[in-house]
């Protein structure tokens, strides 16, 4: 583990010094102490609080393991899973293999492709894992060929090597990915897994693309069939434009904001508090935030855990991101992630009707948002069928989508 970090903001453009984390390990346990720098804080009210956990101001902040905004710079079970295996491929060929902590996978993520604006850097050296070439989207066969190995656990030394070299370490979530660049444009790469049930590529872009019939903002998006698999390319909106040398945006996960981790039980009511504080636009944020909350619940969108939910930093302010990670469940019955004012089931839809209260809606706002969102998502079977989604899928879909669509209308007198 390294001991010191010194941490920069690089989202100004320019890489700017925040202060320096001292890390500890205590029955296999991290701790962090934080020391803003005080030429930072001396530049108020043009720098930001890196998370909540750390406020603006001067003497040491401790918190258990990393800090929300260093998690969210760390690779999450993707990133593990490569990260474990090089290293294992590295003791098979003679050198001791040793138990990684917190800090090392922090410190295992390329730079070049981290998420956010943050960039790390033990004190006087340089920044931490520097990338080497970022694959072209021609490379995408063989990247698909390498994580679908990677997946199954078989995947040798070089086709580890190769995913790592493509940044996929610094990547979250469980699904395979990588990056990979097409001209400028830095790009994420998901791709289909040999045990998905259902296309769920095809589907997560059909999911994007209703988002964005029903009035919210999503990141590029274009699907690629490579034989009978297929990878989603998503357009970073952590770097203005998307672009290998654009600017990088700050961002936080909703985990973040809310102080929480992962497996925690967290509810929609306390991300629309959180929100209201953040924001300098909290009305607009919150009326964005309860047609998110709609779509998920008239897609069927049950893994919304708080990873999924994420700010960028713009204008001086923190501002909801693009949405990402959306995909229908097929499966009725399944509780969603995050619980709306406490239903996580078949409450859901009029607990939904009282969040409209938390966003700032009186009940003819909130039934008109809900027609809106209802009249993009009727669309799924016309939208399914134009990104190549199999038809024998559709029967798996539509009950649920019928299901939601009445209650929605019930509920909100449509």
């Amino acid at each position: 583990m390294l001991p010191v970090l010194e941490v920069f903001d690089c989202s100004s453009g320019e890489d700017v010094r925040v202060g320096t984390a001292r890390f500890a390990l205590r029955h296999g346990k991290v701790s962090t102490t934080f020391l803003y720098d005080a030429t930072y804080l001396s530049a108020f009210p043009g720098v930001f609080a890196l998370d909540p956990e750390l406020p603006l101001m001067t003497g040491t902040l401790h918190c258990s393991g990393l800090p929300g905004a260093f998690r969210d710079s760390s690779p999450d079970r993707w990133g593990r899973r490569l990260i474990e295996r090089e290293r294992r491929s590295t003791s098979e060929a003679g050198l001791p293999l040793r138990q990684l902590d917190e800090v090392d996978y922090l410190a295992g993520v390329f730079d070049r492709t981290r998420e956010g604006s943050l960039r790390f850097r033990e004190p006087g050296g340089d920044f931490l894992s520097a990338s080497p070439s970022i694959p072209p989207l021609v490379q995408l066969p063989v990247l698909l060929r390498a994580a679908r190995m990677a997946a199954a656990d078989k995947a040798g030394h070089e086709q580890v090597k190769e995913l790592l070299d493509a940044g996929s370490g610094s990547l979250g979530g469980a699904r395979p990915k990588a990056s990979v660049c097409d001209g400028e444009r830095l790009l994420l790469a998901k791709f289909s897994h040999a045990g998905d049930e259902w296309d769920v590529m095809g589907w997560e872009k059909t999911a994007l693309d209703l988002a964005r019939a029903a009035g919210i903002e999503t990141p590029g998006a274009r699907l690629v069939r490579v034989g009978n698999e297929a990878a989603l390319l998503l357009e970073r909106f952590d770097r203005e434009c998307s672009r290998m040398g654009g600017k990088r945006i700050a961002y936080l996960s909703g985990m973040t904001v809310l102080g929480s981790f992962d497996g925690e039980s967290r509810d929609y009511a306390e991300l629309a508090e959180a929100i209201a504080g953040l924001s300098k636009e909290a009305s607009s944020e919150l009326h964005d935030f309860f047609r998110r909350v709609t779509f998920s619940v008239a897609l069927g969108n049950t893994d919304d855990h708080l990873r999924n939910w994420g700010f960028l930093r713009l204008r001086g302010s923190w501002t909801l991101s693009p949405l990402f990670d959306v995909n229908p469940n097929p499966y009725e019955g399944m509780c969603r992630a995050t619980a709306i004012l406490g239903e996580t089931g078949e409450g859901e839809v009029a607990a939904l009707k009282d969040l409209a209260a938390y966003a700032g809606l009186d009940d003819a706002d909130a039934s008109a948002v809900v027609a809106e969102v209802l009249g993009a998502v009727a669309r799924w079977r016309t939208v399914a069928r134009k990104n190549g989604c199999r038809e024998r899928e559709f029967s798996l879909f539509e009950p649920g989508f019928k299901r939601r669509e009445k209650a929605l209308k019930r509920t909100f007198g449509l």
